[in-house]
């Protein structure tokens, strides 16, 4: 339930900021940002705790300097505060102890944070493209053209598992990434897959790795901020840009050119 209410929550309040206006006033992601973060504090002084609120101080402090950074030269930096956050919210039961929280808020942030970095993302990303036609084509007909070599590959990924050959399998999922990063929707769904992967083989790291993953490919691709290459696996740094194989090369330089 507190996963629903973050999505509806801010699905609800961002659409509600669009259409009456409220978001042309590039301070109000950043407010909004602000007075997220400085929840967790409140939650340390109701449950009377001096270090807790020592401690969400410092990350209340960090935040706050993420947005008013966002609110001065770009709203991308807003876009990593959020998603951050959220990132922040899955471990911050292991990293502070604050008797103020209710048990059900990190879920409710944490999906909060990330579904409002996302349509932030969305946002930034669609007025980044909308000066020029050819590149909103290019952005709109991309990821239907590559879905069907990213489902090939899917399907070929789970045919290995079927066989027992779960590193093949990872293999085709890394194939299936390198074609489809550069659309939000199929960036998602490729680490989505990798998730579900790492569940089935039992790999807490690559878990983990690729619920952060899953975060990033939400909020930052729109950005561009997707390294060419990049294999999408834990074992690689998630900035570091790799060769691209040629038959990968060729077939998105086709699906491209339309």
């Amino acid at each position: 339930m507190e996963y629903i209410l973050g999505v509806v929550l801010a699905l609800g309040i961002s659409g509600l900021a669009t259409v009456v206006g409220l978001d042309r006033d590039r301070a109000f992601y950043p407010t909004l940002t602000i007075a997220i973060v400085s929840y967790y504090g409140l939650f340390a002084v109701i449950g009377g705790s001096l270090h807790a609120l020592m401690l969400e101080s410092a990350g209340v402090a960090a935040f706050l300097l993420l947005s008013l950074i966002g609110f001065r030269f770009t709203l991308w930096w807003v876009v990593a505060a959020l998603a951050a956050h959220g990132v922040f919210d899955w471990f911050h039961g292991r990293l502070i102890a604050d008797p103020g929280v209710p048990s059900w808020w990190p879920m409710f942030c944490l999906t909060y944070d990330v579904v409002a970095a996302a349509y932030l993302s969305w946002l930034l990303g669609f007025s980044r493209v909308a000066a020029g036609s050819n590149r909103v084509t290019q952005v709109k007909e991309f990821p239907h053209r590559i879905r069907p070599y990213v489902q090939a590959e899917f399907l070929a990924a789970e045919e290995c598992d079927g066989r027992g050959d779960f590193a093949g399998s990872f293999e085709h999922l890394e194939r299936a990434h390198v074609l489809g990063q550069a659309s939000t929707r199929e960036h998602v769904r490729v680490h989505w897959q990798m998730l579900r992967w790492a569940a089935r083989q039992r790999q807490p790291q690559e878990l983990a790795a690729q619920v952060l993953r899953i975060v990033g490919a939400a909020v930052l691709t729109a950005a561009g901020f997707v390294p060419e290459g990049n294999t999408g696996g834990g074992n690689v740094s998630a900035f570091r840009r790799l060769p691209v194989p040629p038959e990968l090369a060729a077939l998105i330089a086709s699906v491209r050119s339309g």
